[in-house]
């Protein structure tokens, strides 16, 4: 009995460690393996580090600060890399993107542009709404530039195209609980931007709508465009590369993996199993 309970205190060890160290490593890429401006990349746009780490919450510092909304999406030099036309960047990861069918909609990664709404409150006939935030009658999304081939790799060198894709929906919302398009300080409630958006919503979906239904549709989540990297035929991943084959620049700001499912529950057991039992 005794070498038995050694033996699951070993298991759950394991388990726990794996689970620590994969907690330990954000969600955000944190390498840089390659990047080529392309022919048209925006100008001061080029450093592509910026493109590491979190998505962007407030942008602006400096020059016009304000929170990151969908009506007021980041434009800082120093939070955005332009991949021009014959272009590309390449990402790394410390953690592994997992094509998973239990994630939300399937999605297992989510990439951050610089896309936003245009607001039609300033152009619609009542005056005492300029600024409010409305998507009008036939939405537009402003910033989204051309179409981004989405590759993924597990060893950096041989890729494998999962979505080819305009990077527009959905425009990255900083703080959930901001209740104006262009809030001149911090939300109080961050965002979770590992938290997929139903896809199959298209630019249709959101005519007439108010900025406070738009972050109730998001419902937690700060945005973004959700990858499934299932089309690939891989099943794991470690390296995400994007190549602009279109005559149009477009902008990455961040990219975050989906987390797999269940694993708090996993860390859980892990507890439970490395209990020592009572005599």
């Amino acid at each position: 009995m005794r070498s038995t309970h050694t033996s699951c205190i070993g298991i759950a060890g394991a388990v726990i460690a794996s689970l620590t160290t994969s907690a330990a490593a954000g969600p955000f890429a944190s390498s840089v393996l390659g990047y080529d401006a392309g022919s048209n990349a925006a100008a001061g746009y080029t450093n592509a580090l910026t493109a590491l780490g979190s998505a962007e919450r407030f942008t602006g510092e400096g020059v016009f600060p304000g929170g990151v909304t969908p009506f007021n999406p980041a434009f800082g030099t120093d939070e955005l890399v332009s991949v021009g036309s014959g272009g590309h960047l390449s990402l790394g990861f410390d953690r592994q993107i997992t094509n998973d069918t239990s994630h939300a909609f399937g999605i297992d990664f989510i990439v951050f542009s610089n896309a936003g709404f245009a607001d039609a409150s300033w152009s619609d006939a009542n005056p005492d709404n300029d600024g409010s935030g409305l998507t009008g009658a036939n939405p537009f999304i402003f910033g989204a530039g051309g179409e981004a081939t989405i590759q993924v790799s597990q060893n950096g060198t041989e890729w494998f195209t999962a979505s080819i894709t305009t990077l527009d929906l959905f425009p990255t919302l900083g703080y959930s609980d901001y209740t104006e398009t262009t809030p001149g300080d911090l939300g109080s409630v961050e965002s979770d931007f590992t938290k997929a958006i139903d896809p199959s919503l298209a630019l249709e979906d959101f005519a007439n709508m108010s900025f406070a239904e738009i972050v109730a549709l998001y419902d937690g989540s700060g945005g973004g465009i959700g990858i499934d990297i299932a089309g690939s035929g891989l099943e794991t991943a470690s390296y995400v590369r994007f190549l602009n084959n279109s005559g149009e620049a477009f902008e990455i700001d961040a990219v975050a993996i989906v987390p797999a499912p269940g694993a708090l529950f996993m860390l859980g057991l892990g507890g439970i199993f490395a209990t020592p039992r009572r005599r």
